[in-house]
């Protein structure tokens, strides 16, 4: 029984792992853009933000469709060195990771921006998680990054998952301006509340190695200000020479492979489930696949 115990807890393991580091993989010899098809699609490098820790790189791909003013924003702080040598200062366990510039240090020159919580319903490609959900009407995903959608309301919006990167405010709606954080654990009450402008795509694992503040004191901000992690650099994958720059590839979705995906994890076939679980899937429990080319490509067509 113990075998079979560690055995099944080893798979949630690597399931777990491979839900938030990007897996590995080798161009084909002869042809190192042959992975790219219907199934799988480039992460721009303008939209790919590089942020070095003492633990690893941590990737996060940013969205500039839902939050084109935030990601803009955003990105220019990046390659002003705005987070360069700062600290995540706010880190609450199950919650967020927060870093970015405290209200004593905010920079005239970067606005608070509208908020972009959400959008009207678009034509884009929304494919169904395909069961129901507690927080809104329907969900599932664009382009790979978790959304809801309400046809009463007319809207759609991307939801607090683990790895979801968004902009801190104060209480005013239309307050962010630089300071960011990753979400933990789910935190699906905050949807429509905050921007949400990215997503961690790798080195999920660095994230939840940060230290941790306390909630009861001073609501998760660290006391000793040194004691937090710091950002050595962000860097935006363009700004890299291609020779040294990483490749991310996200599974396309909607995709064949995308929907075998959702199966496997909806429907538990293993024999260690002599009680067969519902066949039902949770949008924050299940991530869409990543890959990191282990090989630098030079595509110009992507600059």
């Amino acid at each position: 029984m113990r075998s079979l115990i560690m055995g099944l807890l080893a798979m949630s393991v690597i399931g777990a792992c491979q839900a938030q580091t990007a897996i590995e993989v080798a161009p084909d010899k002869d042809d190192p853009l042959a992975v790219l098809d219907t199934e799988w699609r480039y992460v721009f490098p303008e939209n790919l933000i590089l942020i070095e820790t003492v633990y690893g790189d941590i990737a996060v791909e940013l969205n500039t469709d839902f939050a084109p003013n935030h990601a803009d924003q955003f990105r220019q702080l990046v390659r002003d060195d705005v987070y360069n040598g700062t600290r995540f200062y706010r880190v609450i366990e199950g919650f967020v990771a927060q870093g970015g510039l405290q209200e004593d240090e905010i920079i005239e020159q970067y606005p608070t921006l509208g908020n972009e919580n959400d959008r009207p319903l678009t034509n884009a490609w929304f494919v169904p998680l395909g069961n129901a959900d507690l927080f809104a009407p329907v969900v599932g995903h664009i382009n790979g990054f978790a959304a809801a959608r309400s046809e009463s309301l007319e809207r759609e919006w991307l939801l607090h998952c683990p790895g979801a990167f968004a902009m801190a405010r104060d209480t005013d709606p239309d307050s962010g301006s630089t300071e960011f954080y990753i979400v933990l654990d789910a935190q699906r009450y905050l949807d429509r509340n905050l921007t949400i402008f990215g997503r961690v795509i790798d080195g999920m694992e660095y994230v939840q190695k940060l230290k941790r503040g306390y909630r009861a004191i001073e609501n998760g901000v660290i006391q000793a200000p040194e004691q937090g992690d710091e950002i050595l650099s962000m860097t935006v994958a363009a700004d890299l020479d291609q020779a040294i720059r990483p490749v991310y590839l996200v599974q396309a979705t909607p995709s064949e492979g995308f929907e075998a995906a959702k199966t496997s994890k909806r429907v538990r076939e293993e024999d260690f489930f002599y009680r067969k679980p519902p066949e039902v899937l949770d949008i924050c429990g299940f991530e869409v696949p990543v890959r990191r080319l282990s090989e630098p490509v030079i595509r110009p067509d992507i600059e």
